[in-house]
């Protein structure tokens, strides 16, 4: 008896699937799986080393790479391999670094004869105790966890509690630890995010196409960059081509957490589906509010919606933005008012008019350098989640900024902008 495989791939390519199975194992007993989800459920039905995966040219809505990845990541597969057509270099290195253990090249395998095509078996959907058909819980198709970039997603409820100013301090502080971010603007009409680091635009994500996605050498090169550590994704150029976007999230965070060190997400006020998909598919989701009227309403919304899009509680931390460093109040207060009790609780200070005036001027950077309580309150948020998340550089910066301690300072003056 051969070892069993679970494959999945379009009904008219199986005949190649089939071939190429048997040049990596001669006695393989395949059966296909109909969709990415019903191979994650067959993989975990089995006992871990009992069945093997292979994957290609699924068309399933999810990159064949980052399904690929998931299913090792999984940790049930003894073997998870990636069939394509001409798979690129950089494209076989994701796959190495994802724990994929093999990426075959379909071009290189015959078809095999249709009838023993059709000889392989086809399994009828999985069903559940009342006869439905069943569905793996929702969530991201990712490498697994230490080869892929933890992503963090930053969302509101309601627009003008700074939450893109808090998206852009985070970023630079984490480029000065030394990581490679990536920053995705999920604003895609109105989004701004690239003004704040000093670029005069962003990637248009309207004009990503399926190609740029599965090769991270091409994928890299339209990036904008902002210095060497810094790539800006978003929005797009013209807002009516916003719709175009919501089929590409998924794949382009997942694209883009392999080949970085961490990916940064803005969104817009309200959940469009691609904000959705973002927070399904973040390690974290912090919620940016403020102490104005309405904001614990807004607050308490904006989670109840996560939570119903299948965002685990313990997934998701608070941030309050603008907080008077004079103010007595507990951070705690309201938790319960809005369903986040486990939830973890930041403050991010006013800066004043400086937050306002660097970032004006595209100097998120700045704010860091002359020492601002906003930015650096910013920092220490951003450290403690990354240390949550096991990805806190070693960087003494970021080990201080993770206690909430002041970064070591050079020089008797600040920086300050002359004013004009």
């Amino acid at each position: 008896m051969g070892h069993a495989w679970s494959v999945l791939c379009p009904k008219e390519e199986r005949a190649g699937m089939v071939e190429a199975l048997r040049t990596i194992d001669g006695l393989a007993e395949c059966e296909f799986a109909q969709d990415a989800s019903e191979l994650r459920e067959r993989m975990a039905e089995c006992a871990s080393g009992e069945r093997s995966a292979l994957i290609g040219l699924s068309k399933s809505g999810v990159s064949d790479v980052n399904l690929a990845a998931a299913i090792a990541s999984d940790g049930h597969a003894e073997k998870v391999v990636l069939a394509l057509r001409s798979p690129s270099g950089s494209l076989r290195s994701r796959a190495a670094r994802a724990g994929i253990d093999l990426v075959v090249d379909l071009d290189g395998v015959s078809p095999a004869p249709s009838a023993e095509m059709d000889a392989a078996p086809v399994p009828e959907p999985l069903q559940n105790s009342d006869g439905g058909r069943t569905s793996a819980a929702p969530g991201p198709a990712l490498a697994p966890e230490g080869a892929r970039a933890p992503i963090l997603t930053f969302c509101s409820g309601r627009g003008g509690v700074g939450k893109t100013s808090v998206v852009a301090c985070a970023a630079v502080a984490a480029a000065s630890w030394g990581m490679r971010v990536e920053l995705v603007d999920l604003d895609l009409s109105c989004g701004n995010l690239y003004a704040m680091v000093g670029l005069a635009r962003g990637t248009d994500l309207s004009r990503l196409s399926a190609e740029d996605l599965g090769d991270a050498e091409r994928l890299g090169r339209l990036g904008a960059s902002c210095g060497e550590r810094i790539r800006v994704w978003g929005p797009c150029e013209r807002p009516e081509t916003s719709e175009l976007v919501s089929g590409i999230v998924s794949e382009l965070l997942g694209a883009l957490a392999l080949d970085a060190d961490l990916v940064l997400v803005d969104t817009s006020p309200t959940f469009s589906e691609a904000v959705a998909l973002a927070v399904r598919q973040s390690d974290r989701v912090v919620l940016v509010h403020d102490s104005r009227p309405g904001s614990l309403a807004a607050l308490a919304r904006t989670s109840g919606l996560a939570v119903r899009l299948g965002v685990a509680r313990t997934r998701i931390a608070r941030l309050e933005n603008r907080v008077d460093v004079r103010d007595r109040t507990d951070p705690a207060l309201g938790r319960a008012e809005v369903g986040l009790e486990a939830a973890r609780a930041f403050t991010a200070l006013d800066g004043g008019d400086e937050v306002s005036d660097y970032l004006g001027y595209g100097d998120a950077a700045g704010l860091l350098e002359v020492g601002s309580p906003f930015a650096e309150s910013v920092a220490a948020c951003l450290a403690q989640l990354l240390q949550e998340l096991g990805s806190l550089p070693e960087a003494e910066p970021a080990q201080r900024a993770a206690q909430g301690l002041a970064p070591r300072r050079r020089g008797l003056f600040r920086r300050r902008r002359e004013a004009v």
